[in-house]
């Protein structure tokens, strides 16, 4: 598979770039800063650009013809907006669409769904308080992401943690009785889920809820 990342520099777009190229996929990282990411591999390609210009977003999507596109773009702050990241995504999917690229995996929360209430009372209650920003931020990209022209899925990750990566989870498209009351995921298996997700039909155009 031929994948491009953007948001590589994160914590699980580096995930994804090592799973990735463990699995023999064709990586190229799309990052601002190349000295951050610290990392060399024949099959790892870096390219320079920022995710808010279009230019730039397009030129490294024409680069190449990419079986996935991850967007795996990470907020700096839980309780503000960030409309620059918003309108990075708008950017990718546009480009994605224009490219003809294949199916964009992008990284939300399972804070936006309509029925994350059912999660508990953090969800139902505190998240929409506290984290109103970050919720309006990921419903905005969700709606960016769902309405383009390319293939999609939107993963929905609880809280994220920097545990292993076990393979062990378990993901459902509506949240009925849950078979654990973690509410984490380590990114290490979010990276996983999301390559697999990348490879299969079977979530496609869906919103994935996936944690521990």
């Amino acid at each position: 598979m031929r994948m491009i990342i953007f948001g590589a520099t994160g914590k699980t777009g580096r995930e994804l770039v090592l799973q990735g190229l463990e699995q023999g996929h064709e990586v190229t990282a799309f990052v601002r800063n190349p000295d951050k990411l610290h990392m060399e591999h024949p099959l790892l390609h870096i390219v320079q650009g920022d995710a808010t210009s279009y230019n730039d977003v397009n030129e490294a999507l024409a680069e190449k013809h990419y079986d996935a596109v991850f967007s795996a773009l990470g907020a700096k702050s839980p309780f503000q907006r960030d409309l620059r990241l918003v309108e990075a995504v708008r950017h990718i999917t546009r480009a994605a669409a224009e490219q003809q690229s294949g199916k964009m995996v992008h990284i939300s929360f399972v804070g936006t769904r309509e029925d994350a209430g059912k999660l508990g009372l953090l969800y139902r209650f505190i998240t929409p308080m506290v984290m109103k920003n970050l919720l309006a931020d990921h419903r905005d990209k969700e709606a960016i992401v769902s309405s383009g022209s390319a293939n999609w899925i939107l993963v929905q990750p609880p809280i994220l943690t920097n545990g292993e990566r076990t393979g062990s989870y378990y993901y459902e498209t509506s949240i009925n009785q849950l078979p654990s009351t973690k509410l984490k995921l380590s990114r290490a298996n979010l990276a996983e889920f999301m390559l697999q997700q990348a490879q299969t039909s079977e979530h496609d155009r869906k919103a994935v809820m996936v944690s521990e």
